[in-house]
């Protein structure tokens, strides 16, 4: 009989689902040493106190509609703990690149509008109601980004300074000194 587990190891994998049989072979091998695949949804956070208080808060609200597992892990293999970071980094950087196309998009907009001579009070506004979600965009993916500073912050930091430079341009089209 082996000992009850104090811990778990936790294996996240991905493979091709071409061919098939991969997949299949995989996920025997794991039942015959007695993997347990729960029909759960599955999401890695940093294991710190701040993240553990806001775990805490959504857990009370998915006990209101299921249930939740909370486990503390690490990795085992050598690059493990590389590859995850990684993975992590690959989300903010799309995350990144996203807002640097809404700001292009942006300031392409107002140059539309200068060419097309679509100037109005209400135009400036609503141009400034969509830089501020720029802004608000950043700071939320920043906020969640821990790994490290990365260029691309600085980047679309820089673009949405220059989006600021284009939308002053732009307001004071309507208002001239």
């Amino acid at each position: 009989m082996i000992d009850k587990p104090s811990s778990w190891l936790v294996v996240l994998y991905t493979v091709s689902p071409e061919p098939s049989k991969s997949k299949v072979r995989i996920w025997r091998e794991f039942k015959k040493i007695g993997a347990l695949y729960p029909q759960m949804s599955i999401c890695l956070l940093p294991d710190n106190n701040e993240t553990k208080k806001k775990v805490s808060s959504v857990s009370k609200i998915v006990k209101e509609n299921g249930e939740i597992i909370i486990l503390e892990g690490r990795g085992v293999l050598e690059n493990d703990q590389d590859k995850i970071l990684e993975k992590f980094r690959f989300e903010r950087d799309k995350q990144y690149e996203e807002i640097l196309e809404e700001c292009q998009e942006f300031m392409d907009e107002i140059e539309l509008n200068i060419k097309n001579k679509k100037i109005s009070q209400e135009e400036v506004e609503e141009m400034e109601e969509v830089l501020e979600g720029l802004k608000t965009w950043l700071k939320k993916v920043q906020n969640i980004d821990w790994i490290e500073s990365p260029p691309l912050s600085q980047k679309v930091e820089k673009l949405l300074a220059r989006c600021n430079d284009s939308m002053d341009h732009f307001a004071e089209l309507i208002h001239p000194k």
